[in-house]
């Protein structure tokens, strides 16, 4: 019913429309609202959309696990500047670490990798704190446990402060693994649950096929069992 040039869209163009966009796009028209008529082909399971699903998820999780490690290596290269003369290298030469103290880049690369976790836990913390209700007693703990860490009398002396520092440091990079996996998780989920939403309503375009009315648009009739399918997937 559109008029114009639009009514004559290409079936290709029509079909990716339809699977990619939510609502009642799939079997109706966006801009006219007229119902499709939609002609229903037997279709065999398709081999060719379980590899395509397969290869897009995994470019997806690589795309955010090399986005991942262009932070760690951004961080790293900024802890490679900050200690150009090695110093902060240097000292751990005397222990077991002096197996990456020796050669820069996997000791920075390391060192990436723990303020990124650091950084993740103390962002994730935060979060989850600002997530809790006024009210709520467990943002009354938390309020209680920084409050205690705010009038705690530090100690004086250089090592006990830096033991302390270490201990900060390890506590929030454990909290970042913690974030870091549920988010990877909650991730890569994501990931899965949009490429088989659009994948399956791309095969269910060739399943339910707009007809070409030729410009004569009547309100289309269909099968009942059909209807109900659509209705059920939210498609109509």
């Amino acid at each position: 019913m559109c008029k114009g040039t639009q009514q004559f869209v290409h079936r290709y163009c029509l079909d990716h429309w339809r699977s990619v966009k939510e609502g009642t796009a799939f079997s109706h028209c966006t801009t006219c609202k007229a119902q499709f008529h939609l002609r229903v082909e037997c279709l065999e399971d398709n081999l060719c959309r379980k590899m395509m699903f397969r290869l897009f998820v995994a470019r997806d999780v690589f795309l955010v696990f090399l986005a991942v490690q262009t932070v760690i290596a951004a961080i790293g290269g900024m802890a490679y500047l900050l200690d150009k003369d090695g110093q902060f290298r240097n000292s751990f030469s005397d222990g077991w670490e002096h197996i990456l103290s020796n050669h820069p880049v996997p000791f920075y690369y390391c060192v990436g990798v723990v303020v990124f976790f650091v950084m993740v836990g103390f962002i994730g913390l935060i979060v989850q704190c600002s997530s809790f209700n006024t009210n709520d007693p467990c943002l009354a703990g938390c309020r209680n446990c920084c409050y205690g860490w705010g009038i705690l009398d530090f100690p004086a002396s250089i090592e006990a402060c830096l033991a302390l520092a270490v201990i900060f440091v390890i506590v929030f990079a454990i909290l970042g693994v913690a974030y870091g996996f549920f988010a990877a998780t909650v991730a890569v989920q994501r990931i899965l649950q949009r490429h088989y939403h659009i994948l399956t309503k791309r095969e269910l375009t060739k399943e339910y096929v707009v007809e070409d009315l030729r410009g004569c648009y009547t309100p289309p009739k269909m099968d009942p069992e059909q209807e109900q399918r659509l209705r059920t997937l939210q498609l109509m």
